[in-house]
């Protein structure tokens, strides 16, 4: 072979991406690429061609080509290798760059060894692995049990919820099992040993009609689950149970390695084709016609003929011929590239070209039909994946160990109210957070930055849960749990129902033990306050039945007259009790008296006068000049007029003054007003002391035994007429009840 025959072939060698090196039948390098020195960090010159392969080999282990270790040992390992017979030699990882050496002998003795990168490659594959290991761990950590079956209806997926919730041993459901085998092992089971159980399953044999279907079991042990199925495009189905998220043990097909097959002329599996400066070929091998079969190639054919044939084959699609050959001139000419293209008849294909320092260039085109296959394969089962995850009735966020959002579902962003996007993978925690923030999950703006840099520094390593309610006024119950890796899972449970339920039950409760409390008060006042006037009737019938008709007609009188008030005491209880059950149970309607309101008022006073002389109280009347008749029960008013008066005057000291007002206000309806100057009730008791039988004591004593029902049956005759009855008071100073009537109850203006 001449010089320039040489100088040529090492060109050629030099321009080739992949690193190769060429050794003889005595074990020396006889020619090593550019690549191969560029991949052990080394300038052209500094392995000449006889340096023997120990030596090289030494040398890079003492600049720590293999790693750390004892470069002695890293030599004998080296060397140990069998170079007869072709293959992968081992993975080696320097300056950090990844490279598979791969083993080629020669027909004459000898071998060669190419060095692929694949550090791109191996950081693609851990990023996959990555990915489908946080997806698997989030639904090894969902609340739900999963199962798929394929179109065969035999299990592909199953979590350990599915085999748990439907009290199936896991190691007697295998992948692969068929849905009747399932059936089989279910019947064999305690839990389904009943006519009831039997039913069961026998309606899950309708799983195949290729319709969704749901079914709920009251298990043995107390607890309810759902099973729902849900058929897939392919004729699979899902069947999920229970709310809990199901697991999905996606199989990481994407972690095959490509095969970089070597690339050393007839001896390496990839196609390799020369162009030398003159924009001919110059050299191909035979995997290169292999790999473009249909698309036969010469040594001499120029480029723009190889270009032309090619594209009026239909090599490079359709449409305008003359566009297409230019796109295709461009490629080869400029700089390094590489891209893909599927061939007429169905291949696909990896080209890889880069120019030469001739002003030639090479072309290397690599079958990768597999790894595409591959990749669609895992595309499709992202989108399964997915497919999954949009179907669980919990919202679901995977986060990475870098904080940023690995995958979610359509329920999480429904749940959360967020805008399409805020959702998508690789967006930061702080951007979501920023978003929830925005949206008011914080609360007010201006007032939300404490919780949300509280969310930003949370320990994710710790599993937490908290219910939180959305703007929209969602209960969610939110919890998150650590990922292996770093990250963590985050799910979120719509529970307003459960708490609403929970609020319900509370106030059902509240009002059953406020009845309860007021039963016993009634019991406890009522025992005091019948005893009292029967105590009365009782003592003194008994003193005049003992005298056998001598007592005095002066004492008899007497006697009788305290037995008579007893008993009138007691009718008026009798009365009020009455008159409270026909209030509360919605049958207390006043009559339709027309009277005046002023005699209303003045007989109040009259009833009330001997206790405010006997307490040295003052009752005062104001009246307006004109006060037009009422319509209404004119005895009701009267009674609530006089229950006012009578605890004005009961609860003001001696000295004290009740002022009983009358007049318009300016709406036109007419007002009634007691006001005293006694001691007060608390603010905090103004609404209380209308319930049925409470009473409060004061700082004085009371003066008059009470059952506690006057402002009650007050508040409920003026409310049934229309009215309202309030009160204001202050502590020490008095308080003011204050009636008002609408205009509908006035007859007539009384004249002046």
């Amino acid at each position: 072979m001449s010089v320039e025959q040489t100088v040529s072939l090492e060109a050629v060698f030099d321009a080739i991406p992949v690193g190769l090196g060429i050794v003889d039948t005595e074990n020396r390098i006889v020619l090593m690429n550019r690549a191969f020195r560029e991949s052990l960090g080394l300038p052209r010159d500094a392995i000449p061609p006889g340096t023997p392969v120990e030596d090289a080999v030494r040398a890079s282990a003492l600049r720590g080509v293999y790693g750390p270790g004892d470069p002695d040992v890293q030599i004998r390992a080296v060397m140990a290798g069998d170079r007869s017979r072709p293959g992968r030699l081992r993975r080696r990882t320097f300056a950090g760059k990844s490279h598979d050496l791969y083993n080629t002998p020669l027909p004459g003795g000898g071998y060669v060894v190419s060095a692929v990168e694949t550090t791109a490659l191996l950081a693609a594959r851990a990023d996959a692995e990555a990915a489908l290991s946080h997806t698997a761990t989030a639904l090894t950590t969902l609340r739900i049990g999963l199962a798929i079956f394929d179109p065969q209806h035999r299990l592909v997926l199953a979590n350990p919820r599915f085999t748990a919730l439907l009290a199936l041993p896991p190691d007697r459901l295998p992948v692969g099992s068929s849905f009747e085998a399932m059936l089989a092992l279910m019947e064999t089971r305690e839990e389904f040993a009943t006519p009831d159980g039997a039913a069961f399953i026998d309606s899950l044999r309708g799983v195949g009609s290729g319709q969704s279907w749901a079914v709920r079991r009251q298990r043995a042990d107390g607890r309810s689950i759902d099973i729902m199925v849900d058929p897939l495009p392919d004729g699979g189905c899902t069947i999920a149970v229970n709310d809990i998220t199901p697991q999905a043990r996606a199989e990481d097909e994407a972690s095959r390695r490509a095969r970089l097959l070597d690339l050393v002329l007839l001896n390496v599996p990839h196609g390799i084709c020369v162009y030398g400066a003159d924009h001919r070929v110059a050299m191909f091998n035979d995997n290169y016609n292999k790999v473009m079969e249909g698309a036969p190639l010469h040594v001499g054919d120029s480029l723009a003929d190889v270009v032309r044939r090619r594209a009026e084959a239909g090599e490079y699609g359709e449409g305008d011929l003359e566009t297409i050959i230019a796109t295709q001139m461009a490629y080869h000419i400029t700089r390094a590239q590489e891209r893909r293209r599927v061939r007429p008849n169905g291949t696909s294909i990896d080209i890889r070209t880069a120019p030469m320092p001739d002003g030639g260039h090479i072309s290397v085109v690599t079958d990768i039909s597999a790894l595409v296959q591959a990749e669609a394969e895992l595309r499709r089962r992202a989108e399964e994946m997915s497919t999954m995850l949009d179907n669980i009735r919990h919202g679901i966020m995977l986060w990475g160990p870098d904080r940023r959002l690995v995958a979610s579902n359509r329920v999480a962003s429904d749940l959360m109210a967020l805008p399409a996007g805020v959702l998508a993978p690789g967006q930061s925690e702080a951007k979501v957070i920023a978003a929830l923030s925005a949206a008011g999950h914080f609360g007010p703006a201006g007032q939300d930055a404490p919780m949300a840099r509280a969310l930003a520094d949370l320990d994710r390593s710790i599993p937490f849960g908290r219910e939180i309610v959305t703007p929209s006024g969602r209960v969610l119950f939110a919890q998150s749990n650590p990922a292996p890796g770093g990250g963590w899972i985050s799910t979120f449970t719509d529970i307003t129902q459960m708490r609403q339920a929970k609020q319900e039950l509370r106030r059902a409760k509240d009002l059953a033990e406020a009845a309860n409390l007021a039963k016993s008060r009634f019991l406890a006042t009522m025992s005091h306050e019948l005893r009292t006037p029967l105590n009365a009737i009782i003592g003194f019938s008994d003193a005049m039945a003992q005298e056998n008709g001598d007592m005095p007609a002066q004492l008899v009188a007497e006697y009788s007259g305290q037995i008579n008030n007893a008993g009138k005491q007691l009718l008026s209880l009798i009365n009020i009790i009455l008159d409270v059950a026909r209030i509360e149970s919605g049958r207390f309607e006043p009559g339709g008296d027309v009277f005046e309101i002023e005699r209303v008022i003045q007989s109040v006073v009259r009833q009330a006068d001997s206790a405010a002389q006997a307490g040295e109280v003052a009752v005062i009347v104001k009246l307006q000049c004109a006060l037009p008749l009422l319509c209404g029960d004119e005895g009701q008013v009267a009674q609530a007029l006089c229950q006012l008066v009578s605890n004005a005057v009961k609860f003001t000291p001696s000295g004290g003054t009740v002022t009983i007002e009358a007049g318009l206000t300016p709406d036109a309806e007419i007002f009634l007003a007691v006001a005293d100057t006694g001691i007060g009730i608390p603010a905090a008791d103004l609404e209380r002391v209308f319930e049925p039988f409470m009473q409060l004591d004061g700082s004085l004593a009371r003066r008059y035994p009470g059952a506690g029902l006057g402002l009650f049956m007050a508040r409920a005759i003026v409310s049934a007429h229309g009215g309202r009855l309030s009160l204001t008071s202050q502590l020490g100073r008095g308080t003011t009840a204050r009636i008002t009537l609408p205009k509908a109850r006035i007859v007539n203006q009384a004249a002046s």
